[in-house]
């Protein structure tokens, strides 16, 4: 019995209970359209707010093109000791416990202060310094084992690093970055009270001396300040015109390398001693206060950069590296108060400001939402140390506290800041050429593709199993495959590091070829100006004056035809025959004669043939003079140019760079005796 297809239709809607439908409403009632379902298809109920479901990507890995080390920002924790001002408070307390790498706020016992129960904070580090009698006692060495070894290994690696000093005013920051006096050269380089910094530059150049000597490093150091929203070169001399204050320097952005100072003066240092000079100098140039915690507080940030340069040889895998090291001393924060002082209120301000918004980045840093703004130009400080906060750089956070009751919310503050800054991730980058960075990891990819095969070979040799040993020696196949074209790609790439090494080497050696061939030219220009016996007349205006000038310094056709008449006859007669600025001075050494010739007085035309004019001189005995003439210098140095012309070489660069050093030292020999014998020369210049 066959049975005819059921078809299911959507009922009628129902109409409300208690209101009759009329039968033109009901005419107006039609079925719905069927819909047609998608199989395996997810709905959502009508009584639940619609989602979207899909199927979650899977998340690629960062490439080690992008960045070579990701970490969260270090952060280590100082407490100082209690002050003679904190100690003489009624009622001030110790309220700081530290047990191994936690620190526990306590509630006061006497106190008006809202706080009833402990606070506990982590960090990576803690340093005790209140007691010196106490093993557990943190001492400026033991601080920067801790905290400034790890950024010199990084700088080293080809790291950025950067370390900063964060905390109330008064709390032992400026102690901690540079010592006890920061102006003395006996505390910077004392080993109880030296501080991060010192000890850092003094272990830089220690490891520097102790490196190969195929490689070779550039130190470079800057010191600047931020006073007043306004960056200060503390390594400058520069004064407004008004000569009050430093001139303000400006920052730009660079598209690759971020943001930079402009016009700041950066030295190159060979020794520790020489940097400690920029050292003391910038410190002696800082701005500090007196203020209720501090007599010599630091009223701006200072930023001390050390730019650290690495070359080695071609064969080395690490050819070039660049890093650069921030040490930062922030000022520290304050309650303004009822001050009257206008200047203490605007560094107040302006202190506060920058450090309010080195607290927003940090906080929104720490949040990681995607795509969320982060306000770095709000501040010329965190503008600055963008880079180092979240970016390519491997940075550290050294808070400093006072453990004293009175200071209880400034330390509450700063521990907070800390704890957030703790949760900050930096993807820092080696710092080096593309091609360097190509052939590292092409290094690294065939040492381990070499390590596998050698791993795959000694399986291999172990096992009796056919079907094992089929499988293992067609991976080792592929292996030897993948080896052979990665040591193919390195060759390829080092031979083209080497041709671009070679071929930047001859750019170099030619440009600096054509600007001593310039300058040569130049000087020899002025030298035979400055030989020219009589007095000059030029046009101040530059094409009339170089008109004029090469009337002067070049002869004319005519003048060149006689003079090598004249040297032809000197030779078959001989004589020596020199010319210079005008004038022909021939030479008979055998009776130590000479004469000379003012080349436009003569006119050969007048002789039958040159013998005949030439047998009309009026010879002079050299014996009569006594004392050399310009003349005669002239005539001898030129005598030395021609011999010297004559062994010019032809295709050498590095003699032709010898050969133009030669000659520019004989110019200057020439110049230092004619300056003695000659008179002084006027320039008139015709402005009509």
């Amino acid at each position: 019995m066959s049975t005819s297809p059921v078809k299911n239709f959507t009922p009628r809607k129902r109409a409300l209970q208690g209101t009759p439908l009329t039968n033109r409403q009901l005419n107006q009632l039609s079925t719905p359209k069927s819909i047609r379902l998608v199989p395996n298809s997810v709905g959502t109920p009508e009584c639940f707010t619609k989602v979207l479901l899909e199927t979650p990507k899977v998340t690629s890995k960062r490439s080690r093109d992008q960045f070579d080390e990701e970490c969260n920002l270090r952060v280590a924790v100082r407490i100082r000791p209690m002050n003679a001002s904190e100690l003489a408070i009624v009622g001030c307390e110790d309220v700081v416990r530290v047990k191994d790498k936690q620190i526990i706020v306590c509630p006061p016992k006497c106190s008006s202060q809202n706080v009833s129960m402990d606070h506990t904070f982590s960090y990576d580090h803690v340093f005790w310094s209140i007691d010196e009698k106490n093993p557990l006692y943190a001492k400026q060495e033991d601080v920067f084992m801790t905290i400034g070894v790890p950024l010199l290994n990084s700088a080293f690696k080809g790291f950025n690093a950067c370390l900063f000093a964060y905390g109330q005013t008064g709390s032992g920051k400026t102690y901690s970055m540079m010592g006890r006096n920061v102006c003395s050269v006996n505390d910077i380089d004392s080993e109880e009270f030296s501080g991060i910094t010192p000890r850092f530059c003094r272990e830089l150049f220690k490891r520097v001396s102790e490196l190969d000597d195929d490689c070779t490093v550039s130190v470079d150091v800057s010191y600047f300040e931020i006073y007043n929203e306004k960056i200060h070169d503390l390594l400058a001399n520069t004064t407004n015109q008004s000569g009050t204050s430093k001139v303000p320097l400006k920052v730009r952005e660079h598209p690759i390398l971020g943001p930079y100072i402009v016009d700041l003066t950066s030295h190159t240092v060979k020794t520790y001693p020489e940097l400690r000079e920029f050292l003391i100098s910038g410190n002696r140039n800082r701005a500090v206060a007196s203020t209720a915690m501090n007599d010599f507080s630091s009223r701006s940030h200072s930023i001390f950069s050390i730019e650290l340069g690495q070359s080695r040889s071609l064969n080395d895998t690490d050819n070039s590296r660049r890093s650069k090291v921030s040490l930062v001393d922030l000022a520290g924060s304050e309650r303004l108060g009822s001050s009257t002082n206008d200047e203490r209120m605007k560094q107040g301000v302006s202190i506060n400001k920058s450090l309010l918004t080195l607290g927003k980045c940090i906080s929104a840093l720490a949040e990681k939402r995607k795509n969320h703004f982060i306000p770095y130009r709000e501040s010329v400080l965190t503008w600055l140390l963008r880079e180092s906060l979240g970016g390519n750089s491997l940075t550290s956070m050294l808070a400093t506290i006072s453990p004293s009751s009175s200071h209880l919310d400034e330390t509450l503050s700063t521990l907070r800041y800390a704890c957030q800054a703790r949760t900050i991730v930096n993807r820092a980058t080696i710092n080096e050429s593309p091609h360097d960075r190509l052939i590292r990891e092409l290094r690294s990819e065939v040492e381990r593709l070499r390590a596998l095969r050698r791993n795959f070979e000694q399986r291999s040799s172990y096992s009796q199993s056919s079907s094992f040993n089929d499988t293992n020696n067609s991976e080792i196949d592929e292996i030897k495959t993948k080896l052979s074209e990665t040591e193919q790609q390195l060759l390829e790439a080092q031979e083209i590091w080497e041709q671009r090494f070679m071929e930047s080497r001859q750019n170099q050696i030619r440009e600096l070829a054509e600007a001593e061939k310039y300058k040569v030219e130049l000087e020899s220009k002025v030298r035979i100006l400055n030989s020219v016996n009589d007095d000059l007349t030029l046009s101040p205006y530059k094409t009339n004056f170089l008109e004029e000038l090469e009337g002067v310094l070049t002869d004319s056709e005519s003048s060149e035809n006689f003079l090598e008449q004249v040297k032809l006859w000197c030779r078959e007669n001989d004589l020596i025959c020199t010319y210079n600025s005008g004038t022909i001075k021939i030479v008979n050494p055998t009776k130590k004669k000479h004469s000379l010739l003012p080349l436009e007085m003569l006119h050969v035309k007048e002789f039958d043939n040159i013998s005949d004019f030439l047998n009309q001189l009026q010879w002079i005995d050299n014996r009569c003079s006594k004392s050399l003439t310009k003349a005669e210098v002239v005539a001898s140095m030129n005598q030395i140019y021609q011999l010297l012309e004559g062994l010019q070489p032809s295709e050498d660069s590095n003699l032709s760079l010898l050969y133009a050093k030669v000659n520019k030292m004989l110019q200057k020999f020439e110049t230092s005796i004619i300056s003695t014998l000659t008179r002084p020369k006027t320039v008139t210049f015709n402005l009509d």
